[in-house]
């Protein structure tokens, strides 16, 4: 399977997560509730994964430091808009 395609695949998986998380704010949920759930939730299954893929914790840490470099780039292009 080419790059284009994983990366193509876990992005439409992360975009039908922000629709439901859309869908929770409009039904009423508080923003920052949902947003503190979906951290908790993508901490708790990418250690999931990680272990089940026997990765390691350098491997975690390279994840961390992705989910920063998108926190801050979808901050900076929502402060723009």
């Amino acid at each position: 399977m080419s790059d284009t395609k994983d990366s193509s695949d876990h992005l439409k998986i992360a975009n039908g997560f922000v629709e439901q998380a859309n869908r929770l704010i409009e039904s009423g949920d508080d923003p920052e509730a949902v947003g503190l759930a979906m951290t908790h939730a993508a901490a708790n299954f990418t250690a999931f994964a990680a272990v089940m893929m026997e990765g390691s914790r350098e491997e975690l840490e390279n994840v961390a430091d992705e989910y920063r470099r998108l926190l801050h780039a979808y901050f900076d292009s929502r402060s723009q808009a």
